[in-house]
């Protein structure tokens, strides 16, 4: 079997028997630290969440919940007791952390008889229910203890339940909760039959993990892994996707979800080409990902992250705490390769991420040291792809079907997340998370949606150039002749949200760029329709919105189409020379100065010589300048003219050698409040940008 092909089962099983042949296994298991001392030190994740919280007190970011959704008769007695057993079972629902005497975070566990397990009851409707959860995992957490579990049973019908558990992030990950789900079931069908459950006694406990690994990573064992992870990140950027104009944070940290379903026919097309390139489910999920995350932000170089589950030992497997790690996958995405190369890429980068999963990733990013955004955005990822290897499902008890839902709480980590679990029909199920402050709901589904037709669209035509994969399922053709238009390489339209060059239709080329033919043909370009009329090529990246606007994603860099060319890629003749500020000397150049001003943002003391792109504007600027300038001076002037022209001084000469505005106009009258001056940060520059 290739390497990175096996399933997360197959790789325990695979772990399992190189423990027991004594294969890669230390020599001694984990030593156990007494177990009547008063404190140990925390692990490395957990400091990172301990500081987080203390600078967000009332976020509920690191709050872990799900439910049990228990139908049938419930004994509520027994349930209680259950959830009794299960704090005093696992030290890390009795365990507290703190700030000791010399400023490092320990962690304190307390012993079960000083521990009180209440499981509040509530009678609901079905239709507040999840409201009433997620207020109930809003409330902060006194992370000194003495108990980070917060249970609660909710009642919606004489046989409908649900039990949420709801815990800090700082003691459990998800295998976690799904340990606690597994084992309550067992506990509580042995409590209704009047027997106690056989569970098997733990082997280790999670502060002699955490002690062990500290010294496992500070002891020079992973100088390795560190090296790998240096080259592997050298100059890597955290994607950004272009900021919804609509999305809105209502707090810090705001997020929300929307369903995910991919299909079991298009899960077994997926698994077929894996399995003929040695690939995992997950590398050919982060395939299409890849291609979507490149696509939408303009880069080639894309880095995301995916969780692991740090379980690398077999007596860590049936413990409950926090051991998941996170691993950045780094790809370039070029233009040519198909999708099978991509594939290959991809799996090189997950093989080599796990080769080297041991290092935290909190330690990771002391070492290396990239640009942060405050505390606000992880650093390096921005985006998780996250695939579950098992269902959620759980033993039921006798006369209970019991199910496990998850719970979010109005939160979000990362700009998108998609997290995905086997569906019982052979497609996957799950979820996209998304940060409110940066997505609306509708462009996460488009986004999802990208991934699953750039998925369907690789494996039905595996050679097709990966920047050609169509990002929908069908892309309605854009209306020639009138208007802008947003246009990928292909001169094909981009879906919403995706940046792509901005053209625009109903202009005259009329003798183009004057003593400039190359220039004039690179702009005047014919309309993909058919329809025999030209499209201007602005050279703006843009993007439209949800809601029908075209959006500047970054202002043009200056060309130089053709030898003599200035800066501002036009004429030498007409490019200023340097001397004194140069104010406005006629009424046509105070007009059109006062238009640039307002319209660009800038103060009315510009010299009128200065080139309007060097002042920060683009294409739709100049769209709304022609317009303004046709209303104050009753005008009209040619695009190709304006941009050739370039400044004030210039445009102010065509303003007054120019005939007053015919009744249809050159240039078509757009409506101004699709336009909007540029305020997304440039994110497709950089050395593997595809400007």
């Amino acid at each position: 079997m290739a390497p990175g092909s096996l399933s997360a089962d197959q790789y325990r099983l695979l772990q399992r028997r190189l423990d027991e042949a004594g294969i890669g296994k230390a020599a001694d298991g984990i030593p156990r630290r007494p177990a009547d001392e008063a404190q140990s030190p925390a692990s490395h994740a957990q400091e990172r969440l301990y500081f987080f919280e203390q600078l967000n007190p009332d976020s509920a970011l690191y709050v872990v919940a799900g439910t049990l959704r228990m139908r049938g008769e419930v004994d509520v007695a027994a349930l209680r007791e259950s959830v009794r057993v299960l704090v005093e079972r696992h030290e890390a629902l009795r365990t507290g952390l703190r700030v000791d005497d010399e400023g490092g975070v320990v962690q304190i566990v307390h012993p079960p008889e000083a521990v009180t397990v209440d499981v509040p009851f509530a009678q609901v409707s079905e239709d507040v229910l999840w409201d009433e959860v997620r207020l109930a995992c809003r409330r902060p957490f006194d992370l000194a203890g003495p108990c980070l579990l917060r249970p609660m049973l909710f009642q919606i019908a004489p046989d409908d339940w649900h039990l949420l558990l709801c815990v800090h992030h700082i003691v459990v990950d998800g295998w976690s909760l799904g340990i606690l789900a597994g084992e309550f079931a067992l506990v509580y069908a042995a409590l209704c039959a009047g027997t106690k459950a056989a569970l098997p006694p733990l082997a280790t406990r999670y502060v002699d993990f955490a002690s062990w690994h500290r010294d496992y990573v500070s002891g020079g064992a992973l100088t390795g892994q560190l090296a790998y992870w240096r080259e592997r990140l050298a100059g890597a950027r955290a994607v950004e996707l272009p900021a919804d104009a609509a999305a809105r944070p209502d707090r810090a940290f705001s997020g929300d979800v929307v369903p995910v379903t991919v299909p079991a026919e298009l899960v077994a097309a997926l698994r077929r080409i894996g399995d003929d390139e040695g690939a995992t489910l997950y590398m050919v999920l982060a395939a299409a990902w890849a291609i979507v995350l490149a696509r939408w932000s303009g880069r080639r170089d894309v880095v995301w992250g995916t969780a692991i589950a740090g379980r690398t030992r077999t007596e860590l497997e049936g413990l409950v705490g926090f051991f998941v790690n996170t691993l950045a996958l780094r790809v370039d995405v070029p233009l040519a390769p198909g999708f099978r190369e991509l594939l290959g890429r991809v799996r090189e980068a997950c093989v080599g991420a796990y080769a080297n999963q041991d290092l935290p990733f909190e330690q990771l990013v002391r070492e290396i040291r990239p640009d942060r955004d405050g505390f606000s955005r992880s650093p390096i990822i921005r985006h998780m792809l996250v695939l579950h290897n098992t269902p959620r499902r759980v033993v039921e008890p006798p006369g209970v079907r019991m199910d496990v839902l998850p719970v979010h709480t109005g939160t979000a980590k990362f700009e998108l997340e998609i997290e995905l679990s086997p569906a019982e029909d052979g497609g996957l199920a799950g979820f996209a998370e998304f940060s409110t402050d940066v997505l609306t709901a509708s462009s996460a589904r488009r986004l999802v949606a990208a991934v699953l037709a750039v998925a369907r669209a690789g494996v039905a035509e595996p050679t097709r150039p990966v920047w050609d994969l169509p990002l929908t399922e069908a892309t309605a053709p854009a209306p020639g002749g009138t208007g802008a238009q947003v246009l990928d390489r292909w001169m094909a339209p981009v879906p919403i949200g995706v940046v792509g060059e901005l053209f625009l239709g109903g202009v005259v080329a009329g003798q183009g760029f004057t003593g400039r033919p190359a220039l004039t043909a690179a702009r005047f370009v014919p309309d993909p329709s058919g329809t025999g009329a030209r499209l201007y090529a602005t050279g703006d990246r843009a993007r439209r919105t949800a809601e029908g606007l075209v959006e500047i994603v970054d202002a043009p860099e200056p060309v130089a189409e053709t030898a003599g060319a200035g800066a501002t890629g036009l004429p030498e003749t007409v490019v200023p020379a340097a001397g004194p500020a140069v104010g406005p000397r006629t009424e046509a150049e105070r007009r059109v100065a006062e238009i640039w001003a307002e319209l660009l943002g800038i103060d009315a003391g510009f010299d009128v010589h200065e080139d309007f792109f060097e002042l920060g504007g683009h294409s739709l600027l100049a769209v709304r300048i022609l317009h303004r300038i046709r209303a104050a001076c009753q005008v009209e002037l040619e695009l190709a003219d304006f941009f050739e022209a370039g400044t004030v001084a210039n445009v102010a000469g065509l303003v007054d050698a120019a005939a007053p505005a015919r009744p249809v106009a050159a240039i078509p009258r757009l409506d101004r409040s699709r336009f909007r001056a540029p305020t997304t940060p440039d994110v497709t520059k950089g050395e593997n940008a595809d400007d």
